[in-house]
């Protein structure tokens, strides 16, 4: 056991912090005072950040944890140690050994003046000077940044901190930001990552960072399918509606501007059998039969009225009935004719564009529907998964469609 007599303070400032911590996690902060909690927000947030600091400056000094584990670094030590995501602790390695050379930084962050991210942009800065700029010069820029940072948002100490160099060298200030605006692209490029991990309960989660460029594109495609969406009444907030629009962009992509895949434009082939597709009981799936990814009979309904999936449709013993979609897809002259006679979405109330909908066969496809206007309705992404949902039902009023949930 440890000696208390000879504990460091470092480990005694964190026993104790932790232990002050949970002598108050049983107290509710509902009735405390407006004013003690304002005050309290303020002080939590100074105290993360020094503790964000104090553990960044410990990860850089502590090589010799790593060596005496055998670990690759010292992250990868912690990660495994805490069960913690080694990205994110060694981001908070790479930041105490950024703080080494910041010493103004690093004090600022220890006395929980500004918190890790924005001791996150200045360093960035400061590593971006040129490598003939003085030590007097960089310590000037180093104590602009602490200075402006406590009354600046992320987004703004960052628009200061692109233009660094121009307070450096005032005559070279177009040059300055041209240097770093590429430095900046380049190090997002650099950064560019995407995770797509099975939650194995029918999601799952993506996570990754791209070029803010391409950031704002993907958020100027999703708003577009937003926007004039109807949801019949029920809630959902922003972050649904993108996630949801996020969905109905990747089903309306034209396989046919895709790189070619193994010989092949891009495509997804859904395999049913026969009898699967007729019911509302079976599974259908991603790929071939032995596919892990599988999905609803409803589901490959729907997906089978799309361009960009392929039903491979089986007999009694797998053999392929149906491969293809020249007889099962509307026409791109049957959905501008649909489009001159419906400007909307077809269910009632929705005014979803119909240069947004999807051609779906009100006698349906699998059950012998022909593939003709006088058997098309134009639906938007929202209700047409509501047309496949066996726990709603539809009905004609003219030529309008109202959807109800069975009773």
């Amino acid at each position: 056991m440890d000696d208390p007599h000879h504990t460091h303070p470092v480990l005694a400032c964190a026993r104790t912090v932790r232990s002050a911590l949970i002598d108050v996690a049983d107290l509710d902060p509902t009735f405390m005072p407006t004013k003690d909690k304002a005050a309290a927000l303020l002080a939590i947030r100074e105290a993360l950040a020094s503790a964000a600091s104090l553990q960044a400056r410990l990860l850089a000094a502590a090589d010799d944890v790593a060596f005496d584990a055998g670990a690759r670094d010292v992250a990868a030590w912690l990660a495994h140690e805490a069960h913690d995501d080694v990205h994110a602790v060694r981001r908070s390695l790479q930041l105490g050994r950024s703080l080494e050379s910041a010493p103004i930084v690093s004090a600022a962050l220890a006395e929980g003046v500004i918190d890790v991210a924005k001791a996150g942009i200045i360093v960035r800065a400061l590593d971006g000077l040129p490598s003939d700029v003085t030590a007097e010069l960089r310590d000037r820029a180093e104590a602009a940044l602490v200075d402006q940072a406590p009354t600046l948002s992320p987004k703004a100490l960052s628009r200061v901190a692109r233009h660094l160099e121009a307070v450096v060298d005032p005559d070279a200030a177009d040059a300055a930001e041209a240097k770093a605006l590429l430095r900046e692209e380049r190090s997002a490029w650099e950064k560019t990552s995407l995770r797509i991990l099975d939650r194995y309960d029918g999601t799952s989660t993506i996570s990754g960072v791209i070029p803010a460029s391409a950031a704002q594109r993907l958020r100027t495609y999703v708003e577009a399918f937003t926007q004039p969406r109807k949801l019949d009444g029920e809630t959902a907030r922003a972050d649904q509606l993108l996630g949801r629009a996020f969905c109905d962009l990747l089903e309306h992509i034209n396989p046919a501007t895709l790189p070619k895949h193994g010989g092949h434009a891009t495509t997804v082939m859904v395999t049913v059998p026969l009898a699967v597709l007729r019911t509302d009981l079976g599974a259908a799936s991603i790929g071939g039969l032995d596919s892990d990814q599988r999905l609803s009979a409803a589901e490959a309904r729907r997906l089978a009225c799309t361009a960009e999936i392929i039903p491979v449709v089986l007999g009694g013993r797998s053999q392929v009935l149906d491969l293809g979609r020249a007889q099962r897809l509307f026409t791109p002259a049957q959905r501008k004719a649909l489009r001159t006679r419906h400007s909307t979405c077809q269910v009632q109330g929705c005014d979803v564009p119909s240069t947004w909908c999807d051609a779906h066969h009100e006698d349906p496809w699998s059950r012998g529907g022909r593939t003709d206007l006088n058997n098309a309705l134009l639906v938007c992404g929202h209700h047409h998964r509501r047309l496949h949902d066996s726990r709603y039902q539809s009905t004609r009023n003219g030529r309008l469609l109202e959807l109800h949930l069975r009773r």
